[in-house]
Protein backbone atom coordinates (compact mmCIF):
# COMPACT_ATOMS: atom_id res chain seq x y z
CA UNK A 1 0.00 0.00 0.00
CA UNK A 2 1.02 3.61 -0.83
CA UNK A 3 1.89 5.70 1.84
CA UNK A 4 -0.59 9.09 2.93
CA UNK A 5 -0.11 12.23 1.57
CA UNK A 6 -2.05 14.27 4.40
CA UNK A 7 -0.20 15.87 6.66
CA UNK A 8 -1.67 15.60 10.05
CA UNK A 9 -2.05 18.43 12.28
CA UNK A 10 0.63 18.53 15.36
CA UNK A 11 -0.79 18.97 18.71
CA UNK A 12 0.87 22.80 18.58
CA UNK A 13 -1.29 23.56 15.44
CA UNK A 14 -4.12 22.53 17.43
CA UNK A 15 -3.38 24.34 20.41
CA UNK A 16 -3.29 27.18 18.18
CA UNK A 17 -6.57 27.07 16.22
CA UNK A 18 -8.36 26.70 19.69
CA UNK A 19 -6.50 29.86 21.03
CA UNK A 20 -7.31 31.57 17.84
CA UNK A 21 -11.06 30.42 18.10
CA UNK A 22 -11.12 31.38 21.45
CA UNK A 23 -9.99 34.95 20.60
CA UNK A 24 -12.46 35.00 17.42
CA UNK A 25 -15.43 33.97 19.59
CA UNK A 26 -14.59 36.97 21.66
CA UNK A 27 -13.84 39.30 19.24
CA UNK A 28 -17.17 38.52 17.85
CA UNK A 29 -18.97 38.74 21.42
CA UNK A 30 -17.30 41.80 22.54
CA UNK A 31 -15.48 43.99 20.11
CA UNK A 32 -17.90 43.69 17.11
CA UNK A 33 -20.83 45.12 19.00
CA UNK A 34 -18.65 47.74 20.09
CA UNK A 35 -17.62 48.51 16.68
CA UNK A 36 -20.58 48.25 15.40
CA UNK A 37 -22.00 51.01 17.86
CA UNK A 38 -18.98 53.16 16.88
CA UNK A 39 -19.85 52.81 13.19
CA UNK A 40 -23.55 53.92 13.91
CA UNK A 41 -23.00 56.90 15.99
CA UNK A 42 -20.71 58.21 13.03
CA UNK A 43 -23.54 57.66 10.63
CA UNK A 44 -25.84 59.42 12.86
CA UNK A 45 -23.16 62.37 13.22
CA UNK A 46 -24.02 63.05 9.74
CA UNK A 47 -27.74 62.91 9.73
CA UNK A 48 -29.16 65.83 8.62
CA UNK A 49 -31.25 66.56 11.98
CA UNK A 50 -28.09 67.43 14.10
CA UNK A 51 -26.82 69.70 11.71
CA UNK A 52 -30.54 71.31 12.20
CA UNK A 53 -30.05 70.88 15.61
CA UNK A 54 -26.68 72.57 15.80
CA UNK A 55 -27.67 75.09 14.01
CA UNK A 56 -30.94 76.23 16.12
CA UNK A 57 -28.76 76.02 19.10
CA UNK A 58 -26.48 78.59 18.22
CA UNK A 59 -29.70 80.66 16.97
CA UNK A 60 -31.23 80.42 20.44
CA UNK A 61 -27.93 81.16 21.89
CA UNK A 62 -27.31 84.80 19.99
CA UNK A 63 -30.93 85.55 20.29
CA UNK A 64 -30.42 85.29 23.93
CA UNK A 65 -27.48 87.25 24.40
CA UNK A 66 -28.81 89.57 21.96
CA UNK A 67 -31.76 90.43 23.23
CA UNK A 68 -29.94 90.81 26.78
CA UNK A 69 -27.31 93.23 25.22
CA UNK A 70 -29.97 95.32 23.47
CA UNK A 71 -32.16 95.65 26.65
CA UNK A 72 -29.01 96.85 28.53
CA UNK A 73 -28.61 99.26 25.39
CA UNK A 74 -32.21 100.68 25.36
CA UNK A 75 -32.02 101.55 28.99
CA UNK A 76 -28.74 102.88 28.78
CA UNK A 77 -30.08 104.95 26.24
CA UNK A 78 -33.32 105.94 28.22
CA UNK A 79 -31.17 106.72 31.26
CA UNK A 80 -29.33 109.09 29.15
CA UNK A 81 -32.10 110.44 28.14
CA UNK A 82 -32.01 110.09 24.20
CA UNK A 83 -35.51 110.52 22.65
CA UNK A 84 -36.79 106.46 21.45
CA UNK A 85 -38.27 108.59 18.50
CA UNK A 86 -34.92 110.48 17.96
CA UNK A 87 -32.26 109.03 14.93
CA UNK A 88 -29.41 108.65 17.30
CA UNK A 89 -32.13 105.98 19.31
CA UNK A 90 -33.01 103.86 15.79
CA UNK A 91 -29.49 104.15 14.64
CA UNK A 92 -28.14 102.05 17.50
CA UNK A 93 -31.10 99.56 17.20
CA UNK A 94 -30.62 99.05 13.85
CA UNK A 95 -26.85 98.69 14.02
CA UNK A 96 -26.93 96.16 16.58
CA UNK A 97 -29.70 94.32 15.02
CA UNK A 98 -27.38 94.11 11.83
CA UNK A 99 -24.60 93.00 14.02
CA UNK A 100 -26.90 90.08 15.44
CA UNK A 101 -27.82 88.91 11.65
CA UNK A 102 -24.23 88.99 10.73
CA UNK A 103 -22.48 87.21 13.67
CA UNK A 104 -25.30 84.86 13.97
CA UNK A 105 -25.22 83.89 10.36
CA UNK A 106 -21.06 83.52 10.51
CA UNK A 107 -21.28 81.58 13.75
CA UNK A 108 -24.43 79.32 12.37
CA UNK A 109 -21.43 78.35 9.56
CA UNK A 110 -19.03 77.74 12.21
CA UNK A 111 -20.65 75.39 14.10
CA UNK A 112 -22.01 73.53 11.35
CA UNK A 113 -18.22 72.81 9.94
CA UNK A 114 -17.94 72.09 13.50
CA UNK A 115 -20.06 69.34 13.19
CA UNK A 116 -18.30 67.74 10.19
CA UNK A 117 -15.29 67.84 11.76
CA UNK A 118 -17.14 65.89 14.17
CA UNK A 119 -18.08 63.32 11.79
CA UNK A 120 -14.70 62.99 9.91
CA UNK A 121 -13.44 62.58 13.20
CA UNK A 122 -15.69 59.76 14.95
CA UNK A 123 -15.25 58.12 10.73
CA UNK A 124 -11.38 58.25 10.98
CA UNK A 125 -11.87 56.69 14.52
CA UNK A 126 -14.03 53.79 12.68
CA UNK A 127 -10.79 53.35 10.14
CA UNK A 128 -8.19 53.51 13.27
CA UNK A 129 -10.32 50.60 15.21
CA UNK A 130 -10.50 48.65 12.16
CA UNK A 131 -6.76 48.73 11.99
CA UNK A 132 -6.17 48.15 15.79
CA UNK A 133 -4.81 51.99 16.26
CA UNK A 134 -6.18 54.24 19.57
CA UNK A 135 -9.29 56.31 18.62
CA UNK A 136 -9.03 60.07 18.90
CA UNK A 137 -11.00 62.14 21.51
CA UNK A 138 -13.72 63.79 19.02
CA UNK A 139 -15.73 66.87 20.24
CA UNK A 140 -19.71 66.09 21.52
CA UNK A 141 -22.65 67.94 20.84
CA UNK A 142 -22.63 69.92 24.08
CA UNK A 143 -18.55 70.74 23.01
CA UNK A 144 -19.92 72.24 19.96
CA UNK A 145 -23.18 74.04 21.60
CA UNK A 146 -21.20 75.32 24.67
CA UNK A 147 -17.78 76.38 22.35
CA UNK A 148 -21.03 78.34 21.06
CA UNK A 149 -22.87 79.83 23.40
CA UNK A 150 -18.96 81.49 25.07
CA UNK A 151 -18.80 83.11 21.23
CA UNK A 152 -22.25 84.53 21.25
CA UNK A 153 -21.98 85.87 24.57
CA UNK A 154 -18.64 87.47 23.52
CA UNK A 155 -20.12 89.26 19.91
CA UNK A 156 -23.24 90.28 22.01
CA UNK A 157 -20.93 92.46 24.56
CA UNK A 158 -18.93 93.52 21.68
CA UNK A 159 -21.92 94.68 20.10
CA UNK A 160 -22.98 96.59 23.66
CA UNK A 161 -19.89 97.60 24.17
CA UNK A 162 -19.70 99.96 20.67
CA UNK A 163 -23.05 100.95 21.42
CA UNK A 164 -22.03 102.43 24.57
CA UNK A 165 -19.24 104.37 22.79
CA UNK A 166 -21.65 105.47 20.59
CA UNK A 167 -23.83 106.85 23.06
CA UNK A 168 -20.70 108.80 25.11
CA UNK A 169 -19.52 110.35 22.35
CA UNK A 170 -23.13 111.41 21.72
CA UNK A 171 -23.08 112.18 25.58
CA UNK A 172 -19.75 114.22 25.04
CA UNK A 173 -21.12 116.47 22.60
CA UNK A 174 -24.03 117.01 24.21
CA UNK A 175 -22.24 117.81 27.46
CA UNK A 176 -19.50 120.24 25.74
CA UNK A 177 -22.86 122.08 23.96
CA UNK A 178 -24.52 123.16 27.55
CA UNK A 179 -21.30 123.43 28.91
CA UNK A 180 -21.00 126.22 26.47
CA UNK A 181 -24.35 127.70 26.60
CA UNK A 182 -24.20 127.77 30.33
CA UNK A 183 -21.03 129.84 30.24
CA UNK A 184 -22.27 132.85 28.21
CA UNK A 185 -23.40 136.00 29.44
CA UNK A 186 -26.25 136.55 30.84
CA UNK A 187 -27.76 139.49 27.92
CA UNK A 188 -26.47 137.05 25.30
CA UNK A 189 -29.83 136.99 23.23
CA UNK A 190 -31.03 133.18 21.27
CA UNK A 191 -30.10 135.07 17.99
CA UNK A 192 -26.54 135.99 19.03
CA UNK A 193 -26.02 132.24 20.00
CA UNK A 194 -27.18 131.21 16.69
CA UNK A 195 -25.18 133.70 14.81
CA UNK A 196 -22.12 132.07 17.61
CA UNK A 197 -22.32 128.48 16.14
CA UNK A 198 -22.76 129.13 13.10
CA UNK A 199 -19.88 131.58 12.51
CA UNK A 200 -21.99 134.69 11.21
CA UNK A 201 -21.10 138.09 12.96
CA UNK A 202 -24.05 139.60 13.95
CA UNK A 203 -26.28 142.68 12.69
CA UNK A 204 -25.02 145.43 15.27
CA UNK A 205 -22.33 148.33 13.33
CA UNK A 206 -20.33 148.41 16.49
CA UNK A 207 -18.95 145.26 16.08
CA UNK A 208 -18.27 145.43 12.62
CA UNK A 209 -14.10 145.73 11.52
CA UNK A 210 -13.18 147.92 8.67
Amino acid sequence: MGKSNEVKETEYEKELAKVYGEEWAYYQESIVPFENQVIDEAKQANDASVYDDIAENTNLGYKKSFSDASNNALSSMEANGINPNSGKFKNVVSDMADNEASVTSDAKSRSQVAGQERYTGKMANVMAMGQGQSQEATATLSDIAGSSQRKAFNDASNSRQQSDSILGAAGAVAGAAGSYYNNLPADTGLADMDNVITGTPNNDPNNWTT
